[in-house]
Parts: structure tokens; C-alpha cells; sequence
């Protein structure tokens, strides 16, 4: 097996092995209980993880933003980045960190990023956002203002020039600012479709090849991207967009299907060649004060939950995913826990997050042999939402992803048994895979409240299945090899 090889781990489970290597001062408590509480069923491997490579095709993108306001340090996370087996990593370019005085412009710090990305396997993408003090007061952080034609963006367009000839050979895709329609831009929709075909221009002007992202849009109704999009395309200003960016931080997962849906008429209308990507996602690992989702009381379980099902629910709709974010960020005001890294105040790596672990697990599964199908049923007599995705390998419909939904993730570790019949899918070896632990699990054999799975052509019934609102897969044990 190539990737998501199925290693026997029989052995070290009975002498207590819970599979957390040590590479910190400080082990993860949250990660080696979660290791210690696996499925009711017999273990049989786990997911091996995959090292980010270059080569190989991926959806998968990791957050390194806010570098350029010096919130996270590189050098402290680049040992582990390449370990979560994501393909891309999102960076910003910060204009006012590069020029510091007007008309030079010093990318060294940049270039540390960009070049280590590269030498650790992953291809970084840019967003080019935010203003510079230098030439006005309309701020150089979330929530900058945006600015007309003049000599503000005379100036950006110049920076933009310069930041796009020194990566273009490095850089595979450029966005166009972060967030344009935060909490104190919500009615400045014709000001970015100003800026994007300004700054678009100037991209394609220097990289004529060049991938160009616009919005990574934050509002939760799309109406933002529907205003300013119908402006792009009055001025012609479509055959510079290759995809629309937009981010997702709502405390229950799937309320963002109808959403993208959404989303994805309104293009066939107003920008039919246009891409979807999900340029930004995640979930604090702690009860937060400010930013996404704060005032909500999330840990470290509950955090790593949200995080699989969003990144699986843009999975299953062909969506390209990107982490939100690697490591937690110090704003001064606040260290905020996002990362798939805890930090302390000095920036410094403690221990890997279980969320750290997820991502591997989603990036290693989901690796360009498996794809979204429809057409897979499943009927339970439970009186609770449940997700699925059908999972096809070569076209033929192999296995099933499913959650309890319907309300944000727990913080518990139980799990409950549930009937359940899959029509559609036939299965003759299945495995139960959990995303979150990492633990493959037999499905062939009796074990206490399970029942051997039945067979009625191409229909499967399971008793007892153990489901937790975590995605877990039900699959062909032989889907999982190469």
C-alpha cells in the first residue's frame, strides 16, 4: 500500500502504545486520550500519514497567513509543515512590511517564506492584501479599507508589479486582498471590483499565465460576490478571474452547503468559467474573546471535529480546501487557537493539536484516488441528522462517509450504535476508518452489540455501527490500497 497503507498495530496497543511521537517538551493530553478511547471494534491499522510533495496533485492547502505582520514565526513551524501532507499553503505579501520607505522595496522576509514552502514540498499561493501607512491611514491589517483610483493605488499597483516579478516562477496562484467585505466594508462591493480589475490587470501585465483568485470573501449571504461580480464583468473584467475565494466560519458545519450552492448559480450566470475554492477555514481549540466564532465554547475535541467536516464537506461538493491555519497566532492582543500547532506567547511550537492529526488523516485518505459520488443511500432509524458522502474509486461507488450532524460539534468522546443500510453500494470486505483517531477498524467479524454486516445485492446493512459526530468511512478495505 502506497499512502493510506494499513499498518498492524495489534502488537503495540496491547502493550499500551497510543501512537503520539514526541517531538515537544509538552505531550498532547488532548491527542493520546483521543488515541486511548478508539471505536468499539477490533483495530486492525491505522492511516499512514504523507509528506507534502510537489509531484503529486492535491486539494489540500495549509494556512501560513499573517507573516507579514509578524503574528507567527516560520522558522519555529516549517520542521512540521510538510508533515500534514497538504499540497499548498497560503501566504499574504504584506505591502507595508516590504516597503518600509517609499519606492524600495525589500523582500527578503518574503522570499524566507516563499523559498521554504518550496524547499519543504509545498507550492505556495499568495494573497496580496491590505495597505501600507506610507500612503494612507486606511490600515495594513483585517478589516483595511479599501481605496479608489489615485495615488494610493498608484502606489499598490506599483507594489503589486514588483511582488508578482520576483515570485511569478514560485508563486502558483495570486489573490486579490482577504476579507473585502468584513464587519467595516460590508457596502464597499464596487470599491473591490475596482480594485480587483486594477490589481488583476497589473498582475497579468507582468505574469500574463498568472492563476488569479478575487474576493476571499467572508460574509455568510454571498450577496457581496454577486454585487461586485456583476461590476467585473460590466468592465470585462472576468477573463482575469480563474477562481473566487471565499471563507467559512459557522459554528455548525454543513450550514455552509446551501450557501456554496448558492453561490455556484449565481456563477453559472454571471461567471460560468469561474472555480470555487474554500481559501480559509478553521475553528478556535479553546473559548475565544475575538475573531471567528468566539464566545462559543470549543476545545481541542470539539475543534478537530469541525475541522474534518467542514474539509470533507468541501470534498464531497469538488471544492478545493484550504487550513486555517497552521499554528496559533500571537495579535499582541490575543494568542488565538486555530492552529493545528499550539503556540505559546513567544511563538514558540508546544505540541501538535489533534486537529493536526486530522489533517494528515484527510490529506493522506484523500489523495486523488477516491472521489465524490452520488447515488449512495443510507436510511437509519435514528431520529437525528446524519451526513453522507458516496466515495467511488475509478468510478465504481466503494465506500461512505458519515456523521451525526445537525447541531456544532461535542467535546465527547462516546460514541452510539446505530442500524444502518447503505443502498447503492456493495460491499464485500468493508473497513470502518475514523478520520479523527487514524484507526482502521474491522467490519468482518462478531463483536459484542455488532452484527456481521448483510448483503442484498447492492445494498449493505450494518447493526450497530458506532457513529459520533466525527466523520468516519465505511469503505472497501481494498479502495484504501494503491
Amino acid at each position: 500500500m502506497k499512502k493510506t497503507a494499513l499498518i498492524i498495530v495489534a502488537a503495540m496497543l496491547a502493550s499500551g502504545f497510543v501512537g503520539t511521537a514526541q517531538e515537544f517538551k509538552e505531550p498532547s493530553v488532548t491527542w493520546n486520550n483521543l488515541r486511548a478511547h478508539p471505536a468499539p471494534l477490533p483495530v486492525i491499522g491505522e492511516i499512514q500519514p504523507v509528506k507534502s510533495d510537489p509531484g503529486k496533485a492535491s486539494v489540500w492547502s495549509i494556512g501560513a497567513e499573517t507573516m507579514d505582520r509578524d503574528y507567527a514565526d516560520f522558522n519555529s513551524f516549517r520542521p512540521y509543515i510538510a508533515q500534514t501532507g497538504a499540497g499548498y499553503a497560503r501566504l499574504q505579501s504584506g505591502w507595508a512590511k516590504t516597503e518600509q520607505k517609499k519606492g524600495k522595496y525589500d523582500f527578503t522576509w518574503l522570499d524566507e517564506h516563499v523559498d521554504g514552502l518550496i524547499a519543504e514540498g509545498l507550492r505556495p499561493w499568495m494573497c496580496l492584501c491590505y495597505g501600507n501607512p506610507l500612503y494612507s491611514k486606511s490600515g495594513h491589517d483585517l478589516d483595511a479599507k479599501l481605496f479608489p483610483d489615485g495615488p494610493v493605488m498608484d502606489a499598490w499597483l506599483r507594489y503589486v508589479k514588483k511582488c508578482v516579478a520576483r515570485y511569478k516562477d514560485k508563486v502558483t496562484m495570486w489573490e486579490v486582498w482577504n476579507e473585502p467585505d468584513g464587519r467595516h466594508n460590508l457596502d464597499s462591493y464596487a470599491l473591490y471590483a475596482n480594485l480587483f480589475v486594477r490589481t488583476a490587470q497589473a498582475i497579468r501585465e507582468v505574469a500574463p499565465d498568472a492563476k488569479i483568485a478575487a474576493f476571499g470573501s467572508c460574509s455568510p449571504d454571498r450577496e457581496y460576490i454577486r454585487q461586485a461580480l456583476e461590476i467585473i464583468k460590466e468592465r470585462d473584467g472576468l477573463k482575469y478571474m480563474d477562481y473566487i475565494t471565499y471563507h467559512a466560519y459557522w459554528p455548525v458545519p454543513e450550514k455552509i452547503i446551501p450557501s456554496v450552492h448558492k453561490l455556484q448559480e449565481d456563477l453559472k450566470t454571471l461567471a460560468p468559467g469561474v472555480k470555487l475554492l474554500m481559501g480559509e477555514a478553521g475553528c478556535p481549540g479553546q473559548l475565544e474573546y475575538g475573531h471567528a466564532m468566539h464566545t462559543l465554547e470549543w476545545n481541542e475535541y470539539s475543534q478537530a471535529k469541525w475541522d474534518l467536516r467542514q474539509s470533507v464537506i468541501h470534498w464531497g461538493l469538488g471544492i478545493p480546501y484550504s487550513f486555517f491555519t497552521m499554528v496559533d497566532l500571537n495579535y499582541g492582543w490575543m494568542l488565538q487557537s486555530f492552529g493545528l500547532i499550539r503556540m505559546n506567547g513567544k511563538k514558540e511550537c508546544v505540541y501538535k493539536r489533534p486537529k493536526f492529526y486530522a489533517v494528515q488523516h484527510v490529506t493522506s485518505v484523500f489523495d486523488g484516488n477516491l472521489q465524490p459520488v452520488e447515488g449512495i443511500g443510507v436510511a437509519c432509524p435514528l431520529n437525528r441528522e446524519i451526513t453522507s458522502i458516496g466515495i467511488a474509486r475509478e468510478g465504481v461507488p466503494v465506500g461512505c462517509l458519515l456523521w451525526l450532524s445537525g447541531a456544532r460539534p461535542t467535546d465527547t468522546l462516546d460514541r452510539i450504535s446505530v442500524d444502518v443500510r447503505f443502498s447503492g453500494l456493495e460491499l464485500k470486505e468493508p473497513v470502518y476508518v475514523d478520520l479523527l483517531t487514524g484507526y482502521i477498524h474491522d467490519l468482518s467479524s462478531q463483536v459484542e452489540h455488532f452484527s456481521y454486516t448483510i448483503r442484498e445485492g447492492e445494498s449493505t446493512g450494518i447493526i450497530g455501527l458506532p457513529l459520533w459526530d466525527s466523520p468516519i468511512m465505511v469503505i472497501e478495505k481494498s479502495a484504501l490500497q494503491n
